[in-house]
């Protein structure tokens, strides 16, 4: 048995390695289309806002604030408490902030109450808890604070705090979209492009995010390029498609600039140019856009600049993007970019599996079959690369695998792994 597991072993490593040094351009192709260029995105975008005071209530700085509200005037508290959370006229202290601004809440000030729900959302301040932030984004927004109904009707869809209720949420988009805020207008058209809590209308998202791009909206720009792309609701038209993904881009939106590199670097609709292609990657993995950093590094990667493929992939895996983290394993485990280090690679692998990953996923059940940097375990070495041969796009090698190793395992061995591998299909960490 235990010639059976190093001969498998020792198959499917080579395959996989040689795999992963030949990744092309044909490839990333592939990840554009799966990826970057299908109008679904939700994360990135919208963002829950602040509100800061008017010049009027600011009037007189910081120290004429604070006066004011050490005797209880509501609306200084409310300056006070923004000057701590933005670093106005005093240095910036989350703690002092949440104090003022849940002063001002309590005395009914709806800016005060919209900005103390960002605290808690975001944990600045004050312990993170989404159904406190909820809390006061509702009476906010029953004030008819539009940053406020914004940020509830994101929660809603979110399904944090709350249950998940896009007709709940609908409503609230639908009070600050009336007063003009073009955020609101762009998630509105985002849900009727899936169908959630309305009907699927693609025409009626385009006009949505007309709406919110006649506003300078970034995120509006970047879905109607995407409509235009695969005419959803209007006539397909790549010219129209790529105009709008570089007004989009060009307005800071980190999947816009992705698609507009991608397009510059593969020549897609527009004249071919690599500086270009890679200014707007750059531009969209420096806004966060995990995606975006993968394809940094997969370049890097292929032309040999290791170094620099690791701080790409290390950025997309700090965001908790799997294939970042699956990426900077095999950095680490082929000493490539950085000192080899297989149990570093290993604390990687294991991130990028647990996270649906399934190439990692095989490569840590191969670890747990060698049982060099963790404790060897042959069924959960089983588990792992069964997983990785179920998953919607199975790691290479992964079924041949695991069928030459069941066919050496014990029943008690086989029942065991069987078991780790039902709870995964079930959503629930194998080991």
């Amino acid at each position: 048995m235990r010639r059976i597991f190093r001969a498998v072993t020792r198959t499917v490593l080579l395959g996989v390695l040689a795999g992963c040094a030949s990744t092309n351009q044909a490839a990333l192709r592939g990840q554009a289309a799966r990826v970057a260029r299908v109008p679904t995105r939700f994360a990135g975008h919208p963002a829950p806002r602040l509100i800061a005071p008017t010049d009027a209530q600011s009037r007189g700085g910081f120290a004429a604030a604070h006066a004011a509200a050490m005797h209880g005037d509501a609306a200084a508290e409310f300056v006070v408490g923004s000057d701590y959370l933005r670093g106005v006229g005093v240095q910036e202290n989350d703690p002092k902030a949440a104090f003022w601004l849940r002063k001002a809440a309590h005395q009914n000030v709806g800016p005060a109450q919209c900005d103390l729900g960002y605290l808690y959302e975001n944990g600045r301040g004050v312990a993170q808890n989404d159904a406190r932030a909820v809390h006061w984004y509702a009476k906010a927004a029953a004030q008819g604070i539009a940053n406020s109904q914004y940020n509830l009707g994101l929660l809603y869809t979110q399904g944090r705090g709350v249950p998940r209720d896009y007709t709940a949420a609908l409503r609230w988009l639908r009070s600050s979209a009336k007063q003009g805020d073009p955020d609101a207008e762009a998630l509105i058209g985002f849900l009727y492009r899936k169908g959630w809590g309305v009907p699927l209308d693609d025409r009626k998202a385009l006009l949505w995010f007309r709406k919110a791009a006649a506003q300078g909206d970034a995120y509006a720009d970047e879905n109607i390029g995407a409509l235009y792309e695969y005419g959803l609701g209007v006539a397909q038209s790549d010219a129209r498609a790529d105009r709008w993904f570089r007004r989009g881009a060009e307005g800071g939106d980190a999947l816009a600039q992705a698609v507009l590199g991608l397009a510059y670097l593969q020549g897609a609709g527009i004249p071919r140019d690599a500086a270009r292609g890679l200014f707007w990657l750059r531009q969209s993995s420096l806004r966060g856009y995990a995606n975006a950093q993968n394809f940094l590094g997969d370049i890097y990667r292929q032309q040999g600049h290791f170094v620099r493929a690791v701080k790409w992939y290390r950025q997309a895996a700090l965001e908790g993007n799997p294939r970042g983290e699956y990426y900077l394993g095999t950095a680490y485990a082929e000493g490539q970019g950085v000192p080899k280090n297989l149990r570093t690679a290993v604390a990687w692998y294991h991130k990028a599996a647990i996270g649906g990953e399934a190439q990692a996923q095989l490569m840590l059940g191969l670890q747990y079959m060698v049982g060099r940097t963790v404790t060897k375990n042959i069924e959960l070495g089983y588990a792992w690369i069964a997983v990785a041969a179920e998953s919607p796009q199975p790691a290479k090698y992964a079924a041949l695998a695991r069928d030459k190793i069941a066919s050496e395992m014990t029943p008690a061995q086989l029942a065991q792994a069987t078991q780790w591998v039902r709870a995964w299909r079930v959503g629930r960490d194998i080991d």
